[in-house]
């Protein structure tokens, strides 16, 4: 075992019974192993080590004998949520029953385990984030993660020149660039809203920072559909969102960074009318897609179940058979593995998840609580991010998708409560601003002075 694996298995045993007393101590650590994957930058027998089922089984079982949150799981979101997955069982069962598909049978079932255990982390997330408090602490330690990979990204964009790509962690569902610039899109606007929310000078200044540089982050990943999932964050963000005046040059420096470094490699990518507009990444996409739609015309219940996007089936329903991908799509991914009934289940999820949103922006603008206006646009904004990018990248089962889909569970009964009660968001602690800024709401002008720093 390399040295590196040594460190962190010292710094990982001695939590695991903490993860079990402490059950959302373990959800933090799920966290960071689930979005960070350091271990796949150890060597040797410490990387083929379960670190997220180590963290992940104990959580669990904290979660039960410890915790019992059931009553936060009894949403509009987490029903469809397992509607969907039981569906997913439903086409994984008549999949690999169906002759056409079961030469990818054992594939679809290591599937199904995975996008089980993001689910059933997705659900121990709803049930374990009971305060403002802890989602506070959710969000942060999610953005930090993220965080992390920009800064650490800075010192090889500035050597070279901007002319290489950045990935995330290897190994990991962030670790090819377009997957990287994908989770950016949708870590941008938490750090806007922490920045916006958070009390202490400090703390604000990092989000602040980290705002700005991971806008040239998500530019040099290379990845189209990040620029684009950028563009439409940012345009709704501008559009929707009072704030504009402090954004707007906010945005500037940061895309200034960016075209200083911009090579010409990166300008002929990302010219929709130059050569590279329709290379053979781009045919390969149109590829995938139409070998999607001809499938789930003949399977338009089921689809292929998952894993279904296979060199056999290329040959029978995709334009160009020897071009072989995966889906490049989160919904003709979910349209080729579970057809039009898992399609339409998934985007019922999305919109369920955006109305939530609304709900807690109009009524939080009523009872006068800026935080939870803010923690439900940084979570819309987030999921924009993710369907606009979406459109050109396969990462449907994403989990941080589905965490940020929690989290909306989360905060929408956490608000409902506390609204009840007649208190604010952050229990009606939050204290004046002193910093001289404007307290002033997106979309609504300026809230009372003495809801406090939160609105800032």
């Amino acid at each position: 075992m390399s040295l590196r694996g040594i460190v962190l298995l010292a710094c990982f045993i001695p939590c695991i019974p903490v993860c079990f007393l402490r059950p959302f101590f373990g959800l933090m650590m799920w966290t960071m192993v689930a979005f960070t994957s350091l271990h796949k930058y150890t060597y040797g027998d410490a990387a083929k080590l379960p670190w997220a089922v180590m963290v992940g089984v104990p959580t669990i079982l904290g979660f039960i004998v410890f915790e019992r949150g059931l009553e936060r799981m009894k949403s509009r979101e987490s029903a469809i949520i397992l509607l969907l997955w039981i569906w997913f069982l439903f086409t994984s069962l008549a999949s690999t029953q169906t002759p056409l598909f079961v030469h990818h049978a054992q594939d679809t079932w290591d599937h199904m385990v995975m996008v089980s255990k993001i689910l059933l982390m997705t659900f121990i997330t709803m049930g374990l984030v009971k305060s403002f408090a802890r989602l506070r602490t959710l969000v942060i330690v999610i953005g930090m993660c993220l965080g992390f990979f920009v800064l650490k990204s800075l010192p090889f964009l500035i050597m070279t020149g901007g002319n290489d790509r950045i990935y995330g962690p290897p190994q990991s569902m962030i670790g090819d660039n377009n997957d990287f610039g994908l989770a950016l899109n949708m870590t941008l606007p938490f750090f806007f809203f922490l920045a916006q929310t958070e009390k202490n000078r400090w703390w604000k200044r990092i989000f602040w920072a980290m705002f700005i540089v991971t806008i040239p982050a998500i530019f040099f990943t290379y990845s189209r559909g990040a620029l684009l999932g950028l563009l439409a964050v940012m345009g709704l963000m501008m559009l929707n969102l009072k704030q504009r005046k402090v954004l707007i040059p906010v945005v500037l420096l940061g895309v200034a960074i960016a075209v200083l470094f911009a090579p010409e490699a990166w300008k002929q990518r990302m010219n929709p009318t130059g050569e590279q507009a329709l290379d053979k990444s781009a045919q390969s996409r149109i590829n995938a897609w139409t070998f999607s739609w001809n499938l789930v015309m003949d399977y338009p219940i089921t689809g292929g179940g998952f894993g279904t996007f296979t060199w056999s089936l290329f040959r029978l329903y995709a334009p160009d058979p020897n071009d072989i991908h995966g889906p490049h799509s989160i919904y003709f991914g979910i349209l080729g593995e579970h057809g039009f009934i898992g399609l339409g289940l998934y985007l019922l999820l999305i919109a369920s998840a955006l109305f939530s949103t609304y709900e807690v922006v109009k009524k939080g603008k009523a009872f006068e609580d800026p935080v939870a206006v803010h923690y439900a646009r940084m979570f819309r904004y987030s999921i924009v991010g993710f369907l606009v990018s979406g459109l050109f990248l396969g990462r449907q089962y994403f989990d941080y998708f589905y965490t940020v889909l929690a989290c909306i569970v989360v905060l929408k009964g956490l608000c409902l409560e506390a609204w009840r009660r007649g208190e604010l968001l952050d229990g009606g602690m939050a204290e004046e601003s002193r910093d001289g800024e404007d307290e002033q709401a997106d979309e609504g002008g300026a809230w009372p002075a003495q809801i406090g720093a939160g609105a800032q």
